[in-house]
């Protein structure tokens, strides 16, 4: 099976300018993601998932250790890697007077799309997003369901192969939040693409993800299928296997 991402050892370190203080984000983590896969990184607040998915989409540098994509050295090579890979976030922030479609145009700019190619592919993704009625809103005028389509749009705009997703559902009606989710397997499923997401919703990583990891403190405390998670923990969900996790009384 083709290797998509690799993450050796990797270390990060916040520190506070006003006292000194050292919080280790991320203490040491590794990680290997097939191409193909949809890969979940769950854990409580602070465990580092955000820090981690920072650091592996490239926008963030770690102190320490390594990170490969497709084979590349992310610090030698993140010009071409940049080209093949995106990120989507659930707090979605640009610009609040610019429209849907401005939005779309500037990024799909940035990524070396023009013309006719960038047209096509903006109301591909509206069509696809169901953002064709939104398009000359502007961005504070969004729902927080259309504000989180529009963050995923603006991922695909470079037809990633690697795409990061951030908390992509958090905040959504139940309704918006399935829709997202059918949406985020079918394009798996038909496009290949190789997903890694963060969550907080158990639910959520045992419907989509192939594999799951455990983050807490920095560190993977567990790493496998749901099910061989829960067969693991003799949990009948993730929401227990969880628990254990999180209370440290997880079964090696």
């Amino acid at each position: 099976m083709e290797i998509a991402l690799q993450a050796r050892q990797l270390k990060k370190v916040y520190r506070s300018r006003i006292t000194s203080q050292e919080i280790m984000a991320l203490n040491g983590v590794s990680l290997t993601v097939n191409r193909g896969e949809i890969f979940a990184i769950l854990g409580p607040n602070g465990a580092g998932k955000t820090t981690f998915l920072n650091c592996l989409s490239l926008l963030l540098e770690p102190d320490a250790g390594e990170i490969s994509i497709f084979g590349m050295d992310a610090r030698k090579e993140s010009r071409a890697i940049r080209r093949r890979i995106n990120m989507s976030s659930g707090n979605s922030n640009f610009p609040w007077c610019m429209t849907v479609r401005e939005i779309l145009y500037f990024y799909g700019s940035l990524y070396g799309l023009w013309g006719t190619t960038l047209k096509s592919k903006i109301e591909e993704l509206l069509q696809l997003l169901d953002l064709e009625n939104m398009v000359s809103r502007q961005f504070e005028e969004l729902s927080t369901g259309s504000k989180q389509k529009l963050s995923l749009a603006k991922a695909l705009i470079n037809s990633p192969e690697i795409l990061f997703l951030d908390e992509p559902t958090i905040g959504l009606d139940v309704n918006v939040a399935i829709q997202l989710r059918k949406f985020i397997k079918k394009m798996n499923e038909e496009k290949k693409v190789t997903l890694l997401l963060t969550t907080h919703y158990m639910k959520e990583a045992e419907d989509l993800a192939h594999r799951v990891a455990f983050l807490q403190k920095g560190r993977i405390l567990a790493l496998g299928t749901p099910e061989e998670l829960k067969k693991r923990a003799t949990a009948q969900n993730m929401e227990e296997v969880f628990l254990q996790l999180h209370n440290e009384n997880f079964l090696d």
